[in-house]
Parts: structure tokens; C-alpha cells; sequence
């Protein structure tokens, strides 16, 4: 009898590992198979990701006069493939002369348009300012309405004021497209911040003043710099403001003089094109780059009430 049951119970044992063993299996294959998935759409949406990019480099080492003349074959690298479009912009244009009008105006802009928005930021997170409420909701209306809204009104009123085809006159509208967006995101940031450190800065001997710009602007550096980042962008690619404004070429910007250099006689040029975006791109790499971890604690930033 007791055999029985000691067997009884050895088969039940190896049946249970056999079915756990199964089981771990089972959950091991669907493990892999999960991750092999997973893998194949990370991957389907990389190459989505990444195919304008290279699409835009190909193109810009070709002489595709149009679209219409692009061909599977130009997406591979050929032995036609040459630095012509680009020797062309660098050595037959004032590239860098447009290079240097742009990097004045953006950087001009960014850095007035993102000190007011310190200041006004810190404003509107720390005072009781009258008819501060309506004042908020006023910037966030205003932040979904296009710039390129705003062309037909600065251009007449710029045009009274005498400051059209001038630094000046693109510096103040680009400052001022950068201050509604940058003071709202510096105050969201800023009312995450505990009070408590202005008020023991205060009790330390500090100014009111001088605890908000020693105290908080410091804490507030990710989100300012993701404001500047932001707010170069503007400025740097912008063609529909700039486009009307400057008509002097001396004063021309990067985004006109894509424009200039890639028109043809009936269609635009895609490989000089796509060799000035690539040109054009560089810059804004290199800021990304550098300022990376900012921008994207900046996307998260960006979501706080």
C-alpha cells in the first residue's frame, strides 16, 4: 500500500515539473517572441524616422533637377555621387555671409526674447499681479496661433516705422514670438519649485529681488536653456517674416538664401536643396547635441500645471 502511494505521488510530482517545466517554456518562448516583435517595429519605425534624413543627404551628393526626375537608383550611393551642390553653395554664394546675418539675429532675439521671459516668468509665478489669471490664459491663446498670422500686420507697421529691410526690424518680432511661449513654460516650472528656498535665502539677509534671480533662476537653468533651444529655432528656419522684411541681399538670412540658391528656371533644384538643408542643419545639430539632456527634460517640463 505504501508503495502504491509513494508512486502514486512520484508520478504526480514528475507530472507537475513536467507541466511547470512546460509552462516556463511556454512563457519563455512567448517571452522571445514579444522581444523579437518588439524589436521588428522599434526597428520599422527607425527606418521611418531616419529615411527623410538620409533621403535629403542622397539627394543633396545628386544633380535631381526635380522630383520628377528622382529614381529608386538615386537612393543609393552611386559613383555619380559628388560634393558639387555643396562646393556650389560654399564657393558661388555668401553662405557665410547669410550664416553670420542669421546667427546675429537669432541669437539677438533669443537672448532679449528669453530674459524678458526670466523676468516675466518669475512675475507671474511669484506676485499677485493684478489680472494675472486673464494674462495667463491670453499667452496660452496666443501660443496656438501661427507666426506667419502676425506677417501682415508687423509688415505695415514696420513699414511706418521706417524699420523694414534692417536688423531691428526682424530682432523685436522674433524677441517677442520668443517671450509669450518661454514666459509661460518658466512660470509652469518655476510654481513647481518649493518656496521654501527664496524664503530661507530672505532670512539669510537676501532681498526679495535678489533671492528670485540667485535662488530660482539657478534651479531654473533646464528650462530656460530648453526655452532659448526653443526659441533659436524660431528665428533660425523662419522665411514667411524674413522673406518679406529684408530685400537687401547683404541682409539676406539662411532660410532666403535656400530659397534664392535652389530656385531654377522652372522648378527648384532638389540637389542644391537638399545640400543647404544639410548645411543649414549643422548648427541646430550641434546645439542639440551639446544641450541634449536639456531638451528632453525640457519635453517633460513642458507638460507641468
Amino acid at each position: 500500500m505504501e508503495n502504491k502511494f509513494s508512486n502514486k505521488n512520484k508520478t504526480m510530482t514528475e507530472n507537475s515539473l513536467e507541466n511547470v517545466y512546460r509552462m516556463n517554456n511556454y512563457y519563455r518562448r512567448m517571452k522571445i517572441v514579444k522581444r523579437i516583435i518588439s524589436h521588428i517595429v522599434l526597428i520599422i519605425f527607425a527606418i521611418f524616422a531616419v529615411f527623410p534624413i538620409y533621403y535629403v543627404f542622397i539627394t543633396s551628393l545628386n544633380s535631381i533637377g526635380s522630383l520628377a526626375e528622382a529614381s529608386l537608383s538615386d537612393l543609393l550611393p552611386t559613383a555619380h555621387s559628388s560634393l558639387a551642390n555643396y562646393i556650389n553653395i560654399l564657393y558661388h554664394h555668401p553662405f557665410f555671409l547669410w550664416l553670420k546675418n542669421t546667427l546675429i539675429l537669432t541669437g539677438v532675439s533669443t537672448i532679449i526674447g528669453v530674459m524678458l521671459s526670466i523676468t516675466s516668468g518669475l512675475a507671474l509665478s511669484r506676485f499677485n499681479i493684478p489680472l494675472k489669471h486673464a494674462f495667463l490664459y491670453m499667452l496660452l491663446i496666443l501660443t496656438l496661433f501661427p507666426f506667419t498670422m502676425m506677417v501682415i500686420p508687423y509688415y505695415f507697421m514696420f513699414a511706418q516705422l521706417h524699420l523694414l529691410d534692417s536688423y531691428i526690424g526682424l530682432i523685436i518680432p522674433y524677441s517677442a514670438g520668443a517671450l509669450i511661449y518661454s514666459s509661460y513654460l518658466i512660470k509652469n516650472y518655476v510654481d513647481n519649485l518649493p518656496k521654501d528656498y527664496e524664503e530661507a535665502a530672505q532670512i539669510d539677509g537676501l532681498s526679495r529681488r535678489s533671492a528670485l534671480f540667485r535662488i530660482l533662476v539657478p534651479m531654473s537653468k533646464p528650462v530656460i536653456i530648453f526655452a532659448m533651444l526653443i526659441a533659436f529655432m524660431g528665428p533660425y528656419t523662419d522665411y514667411a517674416l524674413a522673406g518679406q522684411f529684408i530685400t537687401s541681399k547683404s541682409l539676406y538670412t539662411m532660410a532666403i538664401g535656400l530659397y534664392y540658391v535652389s530656385q531654377g528656371d522652372i522648378v527648384i533644384n532638389y540637389g542644391t536643396y537638399s545640400a543647404f538643408a544639410v548645411l543649414m542643419g549643422i548648427p541646430i545639430f550641434i546645439l542639440f547635441f551639446v544641450f541634449q539632456r536639456y531638451l528632453v527634460s525640457g519635453f517633460s517640463l513642458s507638460t507641468y500645471k
